[in-house]
């Protein structure tokens, strides 16, 4: 019994000892980025936040690769480190963009772990559901098809049916988690200690990334847009949306009908079921474009270097989207900022584009002298694509660059800083679409296709029955704002009035 009670409060003591490393360790961790974030705040010589926020990105990144196990052999920031590594890179062409920084990073990474072999994928999947609930899951890939920040899917059947089955790893969700956190610790304790660290919004930057990664890795709200977009698309017979199967979904399980596929760049399948490699990818370049800009809807399955092709009876050469597929969905007013600010360059109406620009947010000091620098912006791009002559060697990606580039310069609202997130994922997925236009269809043209697609959008917007479903939108706000309507007006009046007198003094 004494030996017994000894061995027990050695074993505490381990305990004890490995608790107490453990929490010094992360102590020490957070000591260090915190001094980092606050001595890149003080890098005065950095022209703007975000050139300094790359600098943290790849601190994380770098600190990451060399930190100690904190403990059970997990490094500190193991998983967040690799993400803002690729981060960092996007950070650096546009310092701004945080959030699409973040989301490409992470669409971008193979996986963030070693994935599951079959037999622990299948044990996985049963444990995530009660004994009642459980089903069998037969034929099941050896390899993953694809494995996402947290996740992992495999081909199966359960029954006669072939499915995908999406897992996310309970054990990488909990590190990446972890890793947030500190982050997020670190800096809040930067912006308390230094003034000028607060000015580079460290912990609003680390909260978008957190909120990103959260909305990747939501499998339960990927299956509600999954179906939403299956309804949505119900009459389009260009896109395949597989059907969600509902009662073999949970927060850890995602399930969907499979569609047997062949790969956009694969021209002898698609032949042989006897599709034309060429007129497909120009069916993937419309829809792009009228799914990101018409539907308001980014979805990784259109992107042409990864797109798939159903070569099933019923949808054949339809491109399919995959739920395990990256998705976002814009607001409206941000697509219809994109539609009318794209139409207006492509026209050369800088003053359009300026016009939009301004509705997004006001500058609240200086006025006029930021609009003038708004409207030169987009009068120096609007010069690239207004004619074919002065289009040479600009393609659509380089569009929507130009029309990222003016929010991410004259940022006067936080919707500026979504639009230009938006604008530069559009860029990045149109350069990829150009690119494998030009290996496999060089006769297919970009341009062409997305200017008929944004001018088609752009008529839309002033069309009768578009004007009626804004007003129809509008006049369930104006039981509130109707009463403030006096006030309004007569704060609109004064402000005019001190702006006129800036101006004449």
């Amino acid at each position: 019994m004494p030996r017994t009670a000894a061995l027990q409060s050695f074993s505490g003591f381990n305990s004890l000892s490995a608790s107490l490393n453990l929490f010094v360790r992360r102590l020490a961790t957070l000591w260090r980025l915190g001094r980092a974030f606050v001595h890149e705040s003080h890098q005065t010589h950095l022209a703007d936040d975000g050139a300094a926020m790359t600098r943290v990105a790849r601190f994380f990144a770098s600190h990451g690769a060399r930190a100690a196990p904190l403990g059970a052999g997990v490094p500190a920031l193991s998983q967040l480190s690799r993400v803002l590594e690729n981060a960092s890179g996007a950070l650096a062409r546009h310092p701004a963009l945080a959030e699409t920084a973040v989301r490409v990073a992470l669409s971008e990474l193979d996986g963030l772990f070693t994935p599951y072999d079959a037999t622990r994928f299948r044990a996985a999947c049963k444990a995530a559901f009660p004994a009642t609930l459980s089903f069998e899951l037969a034929a099941l890939s050896d390899v993953p098809l694809r494995s996402g920040v947290a996740e992992q899917t495999h081909a199966a059947r359960i029954g006669e049916t072939p499915v995908r089955v999406t897992l996310l790893r309970a054990d990488t969700r909990a590190e990446l988690d972890d890793d947030l956190n500190l982050a997020l610790a670190a800096a809040r304790f930067a912006e308390r200690r230094s003034a000028k660290a607060r000015d580079i919004h460290p912990v609003e930057w680390v909260r978008r990334a957190r909120e990103s990664v959260d909305a990747m890795i939501d499998l339960r709200q990927r299956a509600a847009d999954q179906s939403y977009l299956r309804f949505r698309l119900r009459d389009d017979n260009r896109l395949a949306v597989p059907e969600v199967l509902w009662d073999y979904c949970n927060d850890a399980v995602l399930t969907t009908r499979a569609i047997e596929t062949a790969a956009l760049s694969d021209a002898e399948t698609l032949a042989a079921c006897g599709l034309d490699q060429a007129d497909v990818l120009a069916t993937l370049i419309e829809a792009f474009f009228e799914m990101a800009l018409g539907v308001g809807l980014y979805h990784a399955g259109l992107d042409a270097a990864g797109a798939r092709v159903s070569i099933e009876p019923g949808t054949r050469g339809q491109i399919v989207l995959e739920a395990d597929n990256p998705m976002m969905i814009f607001a409206a007013h941000e697509r219809d900022f994109l539609v009318g600010v794209s139409h207006a360059l492509m026209e050369g109406d800088h003053k359009a584009a300026a016009r939009a620009h301004l509705e997004h947010g006001r500058p609240e000091a200086n006025a006029t002298h930021h609009e003038v620098r708004v409207e030169a912006t987009y009068r120096r791009e609007a010069e690239r694509f207004a004619s074919p002559h002065a289009r040479h060697g600009a393609g659509v990606a380089h569009l929507f660059g130009a029309i990222g580039k003016a929010p991410a310069e004259h940022m006067f609202s936080a919707a500026h800083g979504r639009v230009a997130s938006r604008a530069v994922l559009l860029s990045r997925a149109a350069e990829r679409i150009e690119r494998v236009a030009q290996d496999i269809a060089p006769n297919v043209d970009v341009w062409k296709i997305a200017r008929k697609v944004i001018v088609r959008l752009a008529a839309d917007q002033l069309s009768f029955r578009s004007l009626a479903a804004r007003l129809a939108h509008e006049a369930t706000h104006w039981p509130h704002t109707l009463p403030r309507l006096p006030s309004l007006i007569a704060h609109r009046a004064a402000q005019a009035q001190r702006t006129r007198g800036s101006v004449f003094r």
